[in-house]
């Protein structure tokens, strides 16, 4: 792909309960990406891509699909942080090849850490524009993820956080009051776009409760409001 591409990398960051998942499904939603994997940590994807349970399986159906429509998700199965980690890094190397596609990257905080992440996530998040990678990663532990990510994403949306480290390092990241992290409530958030500058915030659309969701694209989620305190195909190589 050109290098011309528009980087599209998005942190979503929230404790367990706070719309984090919700807001990321409801731009899947919107989004309906015909090429689409997903680090399926909890098992929670399963109404947007359907489950293979081996990275050879992901492989081939990557192969098999070539540059046509493909949305699968994969569970870790490993046992232990090595093996875990070993299987993400092998999932990266699978999506960065394939290219031309949506990657959610689920709590990133198991397989990365401030100061390290496997090679292919780092070479994701820092080249992944030339091959047409959307990336949509999530955590619930901002302040102990790899900074390489954070540092390069153009839009970073942040849900309510419990500990205070974790609301500190996001408050600098996106460069906003730390009240404005400390004040937001369940289903809130606040985001930084680094594509317009604009820092904004609003409140995810529960299912069946009526209200307006916002989103970082209004032609995705709704339109988002601007907060007062400040100021969106390469093929698999055989072995």
């Amino acid at each position: 792909m050109s290098a011309s591409n528009a980087a599209q990398i998005w942190a979503v960051i929230g404790a367990s309960g706070t719309g984090k998942g919700l807001w990321i499904k409801q731009q899947l939603a919107a989004l309906q990406p015909a090429r689409l994997v997903c680090w399926d940590f909890k098992n929670e994807y399963g109404d947007y891509a359907r489950p293979v349970e081996t990275l050879e399986g992901i492989r081939r159906a990557m192969l098999t699909a070539g540059s046509g429509p493909l949305r699968i998700r994969y569970l870790p199965r490993g046992a232990g942080e090595k093996n875990v980690r070993k299987e993400f890094e092998t999932l990266c190397e699978l999506v960065y090849a394939w290219g031309q596609c949506v990657f959610v990257a689920e709590e990133l905080s198991n397989v990365t850490t401030p100061g390290w992440a496997p090679a292919a996530w780092r070479k994701m998040t820092t080249s992944g524009r030339h091959e047409a990678v959307h990336i949509i990663g999530a955590t619930q532990n901002p302040a102990l993820v790899d900074k390489t990510f954070l540092g390069n994403c153009t839009l970073v949306h942040v849900c309510a956080l419990r500990e205070y480290p974790h609301r500190q390092y996001v408050a600098r990241s996106i460069d906003c009051p730390l009240q404005s992290v400390t004040d937001l409530q369940q289903f809130e958030w606040i985001e930084r776009d680094y594509a317009t500058g604009e820092l904004r915030n609003g409140r995810v659309q529960v299912p069946g409760k009526a209200g307006r969701a916002n989103g970082p694209r209004a032609s995705a989620t709704g339109a988002a409001r601007a907060c007062q305190s400040s100021t969106g195909g390469s093929a698999i190589a055989t072995p």
